[in-house]
């Protein structure tokens, strides 16, 4: 038989039970957890039609080849190489969904980054030419163009992938630079802040309040430019 607790219970639990915070909501499984599998991620996207950048369809069919996977694990340092593949076709956001199941975020988290980075726009180029794609993977410290720039998967594929090192606590070296506090692993916003500054919690206040105002906003479906 299904309990059903008094009211003025009820009401006393919501009071002192925490919502799940930004944070929680935007990142599953701890910082522990492993990626789901390209295949098992692709099985979760919600498919549609909603396509706001058709400009980026040539880049969001480009998947990399085997030889260029070599390539890019043979030079890259990123803790989760191995397991970036850039394995998928679809929209813009179903390549955000795609990325974003199998590293165990939000969607709406890698949505509002990739707002911020590039306003959904794969032909983005920044940092006087350095910087490429959805999520800005900046040469020389990311690896590796041309896939940067040709392929939306690839560049979603990895951001996701250092995202999640950065919140398993896999990128020490963030301690041996200056910082605004002592680096350490179970810190989504801190990880997202990393991605831009290349320092830890240093720098990136206004970015990360940009990100969050993205998600709250659903900026990718209410503003006017997409």
């Amino acid at each position: 038989m299904r309990r059903v607790l008094p009211l003025p219970l009820l009401l006393l639990l919501a009071l002192v039970v925490p919502a799940p915070s930004g944070a929680a909501k935007a990142i599953s499984g701890g910082p522990d957890a492993r990626p789901r599998s390209d295949a098992a991620a692709a099985r979760l996207v919600k498919r549609s039609a909603f396509e706001p950048r058709p400009e980026n369809r040539r880049a969001n069919r480009t998947t990399p080849t085997n030889a260029q996977l070599a390539d890019f694990r043979r030079r890259s340092d990123m803790p989760n190489k191995d397991r970036v593949t850039g394995r998928y076709k679809g929209t813009t956001d179903e390549i955000l969904q795609w990325a974003a199941y199998k590293w165990r975020v939000s969607p709406d988290l890698l949505r509002a980054v990739a707002v911020q980075e590039s306003w959904w726009r794969m032909s983005t180029v920044g940092d006087n030419g350095d910087s490429f794609g959805l999520m800005q993977m900046r040469r020389p410290f990311h690896c590796c163009v041309p896939l940067s720039r040709n392929a939306t998967a690839f560049n979603v594929d990895y951001y996701g992938g250092i995202l999640r090192s950065y919140y398993s606590g896999e990128q020490e070296w963030l301690n041996t630079v200056p910082r605004g506090r002592d680096y350490r692993k179970g810190d989504l916003w801190g990880s997202v802040g990393a991605w831009f500054t290349g320092r830890w919690h240093q720098g990136d206040e206004e970015y990360v309040r940009q990100v969050k105002r993205y998600m709250r906003e659903k900026t990718w479906r209410t503003n006017r430019d997409f």
